[in-house]
């Protein structure tokens, strides 16, 4: 491996992520890169029946809701599957035999974290719904059979729900 990561130079820290100025060096060359440091993060596909369980969620960056695969952070000293069980029950309710299906980055020109994708079978409602002050959820049951139809126009377009559907699709 050529490049060496030399010094962070600057950490700035913006409360859901930080961004740093760091050296590398390649070959003989060094330069100043930009990396986000974001936390690890989980979408959960959850089977119910013969749907997969979905949220319709307000969303600041494009000021809408969309739909898309209920997920959150992973905390500090949590594995992504706790972490997947933990967000599934508190966005939604559900509950079931989880595992993990697959491990992605979701932009690693300059993001430092990794995507988990959680597959839940046989879940079922628990009743137990916790979540945060600026969570407007709306759980939605999206059949399994209409799920690339959704996908095809434009219903889901949260480009990390689809990744996450594409490795369930791969299965």
């Amino acid at each position: 491996m050529n490049w060496k990561k030399r010094r962070i130079i600057d950490k700035t820290d913006y409360r859901v992520f930080q961004v740093n100025t760091t050296e590398f060096s390649y070959q003989a060359q060094s330069a100043e890169f930009y990396q986000i440091e974001a936390p690890h993060w989980v979408n959960i596909i959850a089977i119910h029946n013969d749907c997969i369980v979905m949220i319709k969620q307000f969303r600041i960056g494009i000021e809408d809701y969309i739909l898309e695969l209920p997920g959150g952070i992973v905390d500090p000293d949590e594995s992504p599957l706790i972490a997947g069980q933990r967000e599934l029950s508190e966005e939604t309710g559900y509950i079931g035999e989880a595992q993990v299906i697959g491990v992605m980055h979701p932009n690693p020109a300059l993001f430092t974290n990794q995507l988990t994708t959680i597959l839940v079978t046989n879940s079922k409602q628990s009743g137990t719904i916790s979540r945060e002050i600026f969570e407007d959820i709306e759980v939605v049951l999206v059949p399994i059979k209409d799920l690339k139809t959704k996908i095809a126009h434009g219903e889901i377009t949260n480009a990390l729900t689809l990744a996450s559907l594409m490795q369930y699709f791969s299965l």
